[in-house]
């Protein structure tokens, strides 16, 4: 017993199975919960949905979704990050369904997270005790089995896996060997990719541990590393980036209106929880839970015992962490001045979304606690006894939160997806409308009610024949056009469209604008006895060229990395010799 314990404690190989292991165990409820009915569970299975019919009816990259909101068109891909789309899309076509995709990208995400954040702490502590244990306890926080299980708010939990990356990486440059400094890179291009909200709020903290430890920082390699993993963190985000920066600058969309997102401190502070709440629910109308559990609380005030043995080169990670995690905590509360914030700070709407980073700093502290209060213990036996012990209790615990996740109908998924499938034109009622042109929006209950799904003369004269609609390609015929005609097609105004006018055997590109009710407007330059229309979806070249540049930084990158770690490790080697030498 005393040989497997030991292989437990000090091989690494061992204890990346563990987790892995433990991550599938954690992952089981997908078997039976339905994505369905998550708060956004739904919403991203129409994601996906939307992304195979625009794989298959529109130009790259696939902006638009051809069938929603209509059948007038509707952008979620260039507002909403990459890789929570084309990464459960991928699985869901190698599955054979979309809500199998999400399940399965759920439960790498919850593996992944438990590697990451073992590998951050093994590379603060260099003791693969702790590292263990905040892997465990990282996966089973029961604010992240709410963000899967119950609100499958998957741009937040697949954050989860990099966050660790990246303060792996900025502990790295700053305390460690700079091996590894170019993780910051990786997590935080993950996160931009990922989560906007978890990104904005991960730099937040990245600037503050700099200026905790601002004396380490300021040097001049480490400040020409931290510039080489900004600008590869903006070049291989660019995919994401670029569209989304260009549509905004072209209209404004519902997503950037404060007043329609509810992103104002007045809102924030309206939404703020209680402390008790993370004893006991209060039972909000959406379900969310906010406890953290009494093994999670037992742990983090175990540091009144431990802080004691805490070895000394480990308490300054130790302290900050505890700090980062107390403002995390305050900010999921009234106590902090949502009121007077700046409107950047509230684009997270709901204060306890902060939750999340309370319990990503508190784990590293509570997985110090236990393991240096265990490695007091002077019988081995002992610890060993209480070693397991307090795994056992921490997998109990996780079990018994997970039996909370139910559902009526185990089919529902199924249902879901068979019947976009059958039926993709969805109303515009059945999205969730964030990424609709605002003008669409404010027209949601008047002029989008009786709009038909045609071209309208908005102003001068045509007349219009033999109009014909197929997904984002529309062609249609105009005779007796006066000069200066103004039509609004029936398509919801995103850049990308492109409009040709064919008459007296020439062609034209028309230039398109936003109508008065976020629709797609073109003006007819010429007086035109006899034409043609065509509109196709064909992407701006700013989006084709996004999409270039990304795979051409991250080649780039991958060289980058190679090459520092074949020259850092020929320094290393050379300083290894010249100290036996001497």
């Amino acid at each position: 017993m005393k040989k497997i314990i030991d292989k437990i404690k000090n091989k690494r190989s061992i204890q990346y199975a563990i987790i892995i292991i433990v991550g599938l165990l954690i992952s089981v409820p997908f078997l039976w919960v339905q994505v369905r009915h998550g708060d956004d569970g739904w919403l991203h299975m129409l994601r996906l949905a939307g992304l195979d019919n625009a794989i298959e009816k529109g130009s790259f990259p696939y902006l638009v979704f051809p069938y929603f909101c209509n059948d007038w068109g509707y952008s979620m891909t260039a507002f909403y990050p990459t890789i929570v789309a084309y990464v459960p899309y991928v699985l869901g076509l190698i599955s054979g369904s979309f809500f199998t995709g999400l399940k399965l990208f759920g439960t790498f995400t919850t593996v992944l997270s438990g590697i990451f954040m073992y590998n951050f702490m093994n590379e603060v502590t260099k003791k693969k005790g702790i590292a263990f244990f905040s892997s465990i306890i990282y996966m089973t926080l029961p604010y992240k089995l709410e963000d899967i299980y119950n609100r499958y708010a998957i741009g937040e939990f697949t954050a989860f896996v990099f966050m660790p990356i990246v303060f792996q990486g900025l502990y790295n440059l700053i305390h460690g060997d700079k091996k590894r400094h170019y993780y910051i890179a990786i997590g935080a291009t993950g996160l931009l990719l990922s989560h906007t909200i978890s990104t904005e709020y991960t730099a937040i903290f990245c600037a503050l541990y700099i200026i905790f430890n601002f004396k380490e920082f300021f040097k001049k390699d480490i400040i020409i590393k931290c510039i080489i993993n900004v600008v590869f963190i903006l070049s291989m985000a660019t995919l994401f980036l670029l569209p989304m920066l260009e549509f905004k600058s072209q209209a404004q969309y519902a997503i950037f209106t404060p007043e329609i997102i509810k992103t104002s401190g007045d809102y924030a502070a309206d939404n703020t929880i209680k402390l008790w709440q993370l004893l006991k629910d209060k039972n909000e109308e959406n379900g969310v839970s906010f406890v953290v559990g009494i093994p999670f609380l037992a742990m983090l005030f175990s540091g009144v015992l431990a802080y004691r043995n805490i070895e000394k080169k480990h308490k300054d990670f130790y302290i900050t962490s505890i700090v980062f995690g107390t403002i995390s905590l305050i900010m999921c509360t009234s106590f902090f001045p949502w009121k007077i914030m700046p409107d950047f700070l509230c684009t997270l709407q709901y204060p306890w979304r902060m939750l999340g980073f309370a319990l990503l700093f508190f784990t590293p502290v509570c997985a110090m606690n236990v393991y240096y209060l265990i490695t007091n213990i002077k019988k081995e036996w002992l610890r060993n006894t209480t070693y397991i012990l307090v795994f056992i209790i921490l997998m109990g615990f996780t079990a018994k939160e997970l039996t909370a996740y139910k559902v009526e109908d185990p089919n529902a998924d199924e249902k879901y997806e068979q019947n976009i499938v059958e039926d993709p034109e969805l109303h515009y009622f059945s999205v969730n409308r964030d990424y609709m042109p605002t003008k669409a929006l404010i027209q949601q209950f008047k002029y989008l009610q009786t709009r038909e799904d045609n071209t309208i003369v908005v102003s001068g004269k045509a007349t219009i024949e033999n109009e014909k609609k197929d997904a984002l390609y529309l062609e249609m015929e105009i005779k007796d056009v006066e000069k200066g005609t103004e039509l609004e097609l029936p398509y919801l105004f995103y850049p990308g469209y492109t409009v040709t006018l064919t008459f007296d055997s020439k062609e034209q590109i028309l230039d398109t604008v936003e109508s008065d009710y976020g629709f797609l407007k073109v003006a007819i330059p010429d007086a035109v006895s006899e034409g043609k229309i065509t509109v196709k979806y064909t992407a701006t070249t700013l989006d084709k060229v996004a999409y270039i540049i990304s795979p051409i930084a991250l080649i780039a990158f991958i060289v980058y990395v190679v090459i520092y770690r074949k020259k850092f490790d020929k320094i290393k080697r050379t300083s290894i010799n010249e100290e036996k030498n001497s």
